[in-house]
């Protein structure tokens, strides 16, 4: 490329980086899992204490994520082969509190792997990973932000279809969708933003500093930040799921306001409290008293 400086060669560097990429998804792969497990164990934990009937979705209620999905959650409380534990709590994870992490790495990966073995740079592949690894941990920000807000909203205990909801836009779907587009489009900004401010260059000369163990640093940076992410999105989801909803207090009915009763009786089928009981008793006793007796 036209402008880049001059570099030693960077097959050898390269080969060893592409042997370790597995890395990444190992790590992945394992923060995943351990997460499957602590569904499995928590349903079955769920479903042995709960009184009542064989099969019972009660055990479930007021459990996030269970409550949502009490026939998978009663399935995988039941299931006694580990393959089929993990394969329903999979299921499960990526239902609720999972889908963010599962879409964000799902498009992620396939752009960056794309991006660092396929598109040629101006410095070493390992150079431009690290390069771009550590600008994701702001690029991504917005996607965590987005399930952060709305992933309770637009896609837990939605449909899939946007014309079967009530609003087109609180569907599994259109969320789904909104995500790829996001994560796609923050990508591209990264590319943008390294170029711009010639990042991969500063990245080249601090990892100088390392020396002769620079490719395997550059190795480990990838799967530490997938670390930090896969945590981040799934505590935005599940931060998001606990929750508790804003409810806007009625405006109260003020005596002596125009339009409005001197005295605020209780509405058809609900309960007066003891200061409105007595408050109405002396109001209806008034008005039955004779007026002549009034002065008296």
């Amino acid at each position: 490329m036209e402008g880049c400086p001059i570099l030693p060669p960077c097959a050898q560097d390269d080969q060893f980086l592409a042997k370790w990429t597995s890395i990444r998804y190992l790590v992945l792969g394992s923060y995943m899992s351990y997460n499957f497990l602590k569904l499995s164990t928590k349903a079955t934990q769920l479903y042995k204490s709960a009184p009542g009937q064989p099969d019972s979705k009660d055990a479930f209620v007021g459990h996030h994520p269970f409550e949502e999905h009490p026939q998978m959650s009663i399935e995988l409380a039941k299931a006694t082969w580990l393959p089929t534990r993990f394969f329903l709590a999979g299921c499960l994870f990526i239902q609720s509190e999972g889908v963010g992490l599962a879409v964000y790495f799902g498009v992620s990966a396939l752009m960056d792997n794309f991006t660092i073995f396929l598109v040629k740079f101006c410095y070493c592949k390992y150079v431009t990973s690290v390069a771009l690894y550590t600008m994701s941990l702001l690029s991504f920000l917005p996607t965590a932000a987005f399930a952060y807000y709305f992933q309770h909203q637009w896609y837990e205990s939605k449909p899939w279809n946007p014309m079967l909801s009530e609003r087109y836009h609180k569907s599994k779907l259109f969320f789904i969708a909104t995500m790829i587009l996001i994560t796609v489009l923050f990508f591209v900004l990264r590319l943008k933003f390294i170029e711009a401010t010639g990042w991969d260059a500063n990245v080249d000369g601090l990892l100088d500093i390392v020396g002769p163990y620079k490719v395997s640093f550059a190795i480990c940076v990838p799967p530490l930040i997938d670390l930090v992410q896969s945590f981040m999105l799934v505590m935005a989801a599940k931060l998001q799921a606990h929750t508790p909803r804003r409810v806007k207090p009625a405006l109260p009915i003020t005596a002596g306001q125009p339009g409005t009763p001197s005295i605020s009786k209780p509405l058809l089928g609900t309960q007066a409290n003891e200061d409105q009981a007595a408050n109405i008793k002396t109001s209806d006793t008034e008005s039955q008293t004779p007026k002549c007796f009034a002065g008296a």
